[in-house]
């Protein structure tokens, strides 16, 4: 620094001391902090932050060295601090993207099965008088052949081919639309 600088005055408070020092090195200062946080623009805010601890702490500085060390450090430190809290809220945002757009995805899945289903079931209920029966019975209300058998009073052989025939038919449907 030049001359006209006093640690003495710096120390006692002088306004003129502090300028004296903002004018040396607030220029350095923005573009050290420019350089850590990678073109964020808060580097400015940062850097004037850190000349505002300094002068909260101007009268435990000893030479113009320690000052020097105090301003590249606080503003490092706050820029880090900055750079990992503003990493932090990208983070949380994409994770709430990401849990919006499941959610999302869950809702219309859940439409789309539901219209699925819907349509299926008046299908099913359009398939011949049997046929209908064993289709909803085994794929609607989840019975097991033997279950349907019984139930109906037809043999396993009959729900099976039953099954066969309405899944063609309902195949057949579905493929034309």
């Amino acid at each position: 620094m030049q001359s006209c600088f006093s640690i003495h005055a710096f120390r006692r408070g002088d306004p003129r001391a502090f300028n004296f020092i903002f004018s040396c090195y607030y220029p350095s200062l923005c573009f050290f902090a420019n350089r850590l946080m990678a073109g964020l623009s808060a580097y400015e805010d940062i850097t004037q932050e850190s000349f505002i601890r300094l002068w909260q702490k101007h009268d435990t500085f000893s030479c113009e060295d320690s000052i020097k060390a105090f301003l590249y450090i606080i503003t490092r430190n706050a820029c880090l601090n900055f750079i990992k809290h503003w990493q932090r809220q990208q983070k949380n945002k994409k994770g709430w993207a990401v849990h919006w757009n499941e959610a999302e995805d869950n809702v219309l899945g859940s439409l789309t099965r539901t219209d699925t289903s819907n349509e299926v079931q008046a299908a099913v209920r359009k398939l011949p008088r049997e046929c209908g029966r064993i289709i909803w019975l085994g794929y609607i209300e989840g019975m097991r052949n033997q279950e349907i058998a019984r139930q109906l009073r037809i043999s396993v052989n009959t729900v099976k081919n039953q099954k066969t025939r309405g899944l063609h038919l309902l195949k057949k449907k579905f493929s034309m639309i």
